[in-house]
């Protein structure tokens, strides 16, 4: 483990300081909030980010955003635990992290580049302010990709507010304006899973917890988009590992 300070003041874009640890199994961090922007690169291994959109499954390649002003709790998982280096900037350039997502694929180039720097341990805050510079390029800024993105972040943001309905790829591609390969494409390489994934793990993610809350199984079912309850049994166990009679079990001898 390191972490170094820096001392620069440029006011597009400064980066405050620096960081590498392998993290012990469990590993667990805040809930705490941040006065400036602090993104994490997943090296190798993999955990989980709560923030105020929720819960956030994250691993090697993947990259994630801490905003300031914003709770968050993050934890390594507990058999294969996360590596990661960090990077704490602010500036006005850093504004597009806003109202972007918490979660992002990092292209492998970059990522080999990040693994370097940490390797080395590097000092050089420039190399740090060029890494954040061309991931905000990639992100927010390609000429062709722009509005794709920004297309692509409401996609994402249509699922978590309505995973309880019945959604398809096809119509999501149709209302937000893709063809549905390219949606598959573009949201498979921002995101590191396809659309179709990501609804079933919202989903997922919130049948637990509303099992756990205590919620019968066929209601659960229904509240989270399905209207066949063997489907989604056979779904979350395929998920988790076991039945979601076993969650509402469990939540049971606990009341």
């Amino acid at each position: 483990m390191y972490k170094y300070t820096f001392s620069n003041t440029k006011k597009d874009l400064s980066a405050i300081f620096c960081g590498f640890e392998v993290c012990e199994k469990g590993h667990r961090f805040g809930p705490h909030v941040r006065d400036c922007y602090l993104i994490h690169f997943c090296l190798a291994g993999k955990g989980k980010l709560w923030d105020k959109y929720g819960e956030h499954k994250i691993s090697e390649g993947q990259l994630f955003v801490i905003r300031p002003g914003e709770v968050t709790v993050y934890e390594a998982d507990k058999n294969s635990p996360w590596e990661y280096g960090w990077i704490g900037f602010h500036g006005t350039a850093a504004q597009p992290f806003l109202e972007g997502d918490s979660v992002y694929s990092c292209p492998m180039e970059m990522l080999s580049r990040v693994r370097e720097l940490y390797n080395t341990e590097s000092r050089s805050p420039e190399l740090y302010l060029s890494v954040l510079y061309e991931l905000l390029s990639r992100l927010f800024y390609k000429e062709t990709n722009t509005d794709s993105y920004g297309r692509i972040s409401s996609v994402r943001r249509y699922i978590r507010y309505n995973y309880m309905y019945n959604v398809h790829v096809s119509d999501l591609a149709r209302t937000f304006g893709f063809e549905r390969s390219y949606l598959y494409r573009m949201f498979k390489t921002r995101y590191g899973v396809s659309v179709k994934e990501f609804l079933t793990t919202v989903r997922m993610e919130q049948a637990k917890t509303f099992l756990a809350e205590g919620y019968p199984v066929n209601v659960t079912a229904h509240m989270v988009g399905y209207e066949d309850e063997f489907n989604f049994s056979k779904t979350f166990k395929k998920f988790y590992g076991y039945p979601p009679a076993k969650e509402k079990e469990q939540s049971d001898n606990k009341a």
